[in-house]
């Protein structure tokens, strides 16, 4: 089966896969700038290796932005030392546009998954190992990969019960791919009970998720960081990453928080700034005869004496979670699903969000869910029903020690990781 999957995959998918993205082109951005990224691949990695001189290079592939927070604590440790070398290919022109960190040494979009472009590519820096996350693992590379004595990592790998890739069809398929390298690390334990129903091999195992090390490495930092007594007092309702899709279910039914407590405050992030979103908000607030502040900086909020803060700025909303009472994070009402929660876990935070959490998040999601830390909502008549029992302190203080303690009990898994990358 594993000869018939390669010749197929070489002779019809990826193919076909390429004339169809060819046919896009012109229709589609995101399509189009992978498309010329791709053509750059191979000149860009020639111009690094001219110009280093690594005594190791350690190659990386995500799909996206979500995917490289899987493995950005671990580039950092491997940075630490300055004569390795980091490569990160990248498939989404999201991810390649957006991730700017310092620790990357060469930023690429992965070569076209052709045996040529990708023996060129990969015999130019000839990397010590070449480390998937999560998901977008592609056959040819892995082969050619093989081919040129190069060890190959999936990590951080998640296989839903209901995936795919647990068909008969899946199983045959991804079997054929998975065999082929040399160390795979799960999340969970369930994720490894899942992939040894495609591939039974031992040396497989659970290494937990670095995204959680990510996100509590990042908290170090932050200046601002209320105690629960003086957040129960201050009572600010943040709604984070909020789509369009959201705001049918909040708007105007959250205003009612304000009600019972003259010195709470909602606060407002939309997932992406435009005019069009702020004056939206603008609309809503001014209906509603309250007060509001913009604002473009990292600030202590209580500060504010506006009912209502928007926030036009990015990059600021992992630190405003620890001025946080309770955050709402959205994305679940929309195709995409919700963005980040373990930030706001972080600080302690209950957490609510929508029905679609079956994304890249839904393991911290069930997690969250199943220690009564966060809590699922379909409509506004729920979602306000969670706030009101969330206004119940010992009901709020133990979903913020379980929020917390769910992240504490899955810190680790970069060192392990690390472990395995740099001395296997």
């Amino acid at each position: 089966m594993r000869l018939f999957w390669f010749i197929l995959y070489n002779l019809i998918l990826y193919p076909l896969f390429f004339i169809l993205t060819i046919l896009l082109i012109p229709f589609n951005r995101k399509i189009r700038d992978g498309f010329i990224g791709r053509l750059k691949t191979r000149k860009k990695l020639a111009d690094f290796k001219n110009n280093t001189s690594f005594s190791e290079i350690y190659w990386f592939h995500v799909s996206s932005h979500g995917e490289f927070q899987q493995i950005q604590s671990i580039i950092e440790e491997i940075k630490r030392n300055k004569n390795k070398g980091v490569i990160v290919s990248f498939f989404s022109p999201s991810g390649f546009n957006n991730v700017h960190n310092e620790n990357i040494d060469c930023k690429i979009y992965l070569p076209f998954d052709f045996f040529l472009s990708l023996y060129r590519s990969l015999k130019i820096v000839q990397p010590s190992k070449l480390i998937f996350a999560s998901y977008d693992v592609w056959p040819n590379t892995v082969f050619i990969s093989q081919l040129l004595d190069i060890k190959t990592m999936l990590i951080s790998l998640r296989i839903h019960s209901n995936s795919f890739k647990l068909s008969i069809l899946g199983r045959s398929l991804y079997k054929s791919t998975y065999q082929s390298i040399n160390q795979i690390f799960t999340v969970s334990t369930k994720d490894l009970s899942n992939l040894r129903k495609i591939i039974n091999d031992k040396k497989f195992v659970a290494m937990g998720n670095p995204r959680f090390d990510v996100a509590n490495n990042k908290s170090q930092g932050v200046d601002i960081k209320l105690s629960y007594d003086e957040r129960i007092q201050e009572k600010l309702f943040l709604f984070a990453s909020l789509w369009p899709e959201d705001h049918s279910i909040l708007f105007p039914k959250i205003f009612d928080l304000l009600e019972n407590d003259e010195s709470s405050k909602i606060v407002l992030v939309p997932h992406e700034l435009s005019d069009s979103i702020t004056n939206y908000y603008i609309n809503q607030i001014e209906e509603n005869n309250l007060s509001y502040k913009i604002i473009d900086t990292y600030m202590d909020l209580r500060n504010i004496e506006a009912s209502v803060i928007i926030v036009n700025a990015v990059g600021i909303l992992y630190k405003l979670y620890w001025q946080a009472y309770i955050a709402y994070v959205g994305g679940g009402f929309s195709k995409g699903g919700i963005h980040n929660i373990m930030e706001p876990a972080v600080a302690g935070n209950p957490v609510i969000f929508g029905p679609n959490h079956l994304n890249s998040n839904f393991l911290e999601a069930s997690q969250l869910l199943n220690e009564l830390a966060a809590f699922e909502t379909n409509s506004s008549e729920e979602l306000m029903h969670t706030f009101n029992k969330l206004l119940d302190r010992d009901f709020y203080l133990s979903a913020s020690d379980a929020s917390k303690n769910v992240i504490d009990k899955n810190l680790g898994s970069t060192k392990k990781l690390i472990s395995k990358i740099l001395n296997e």
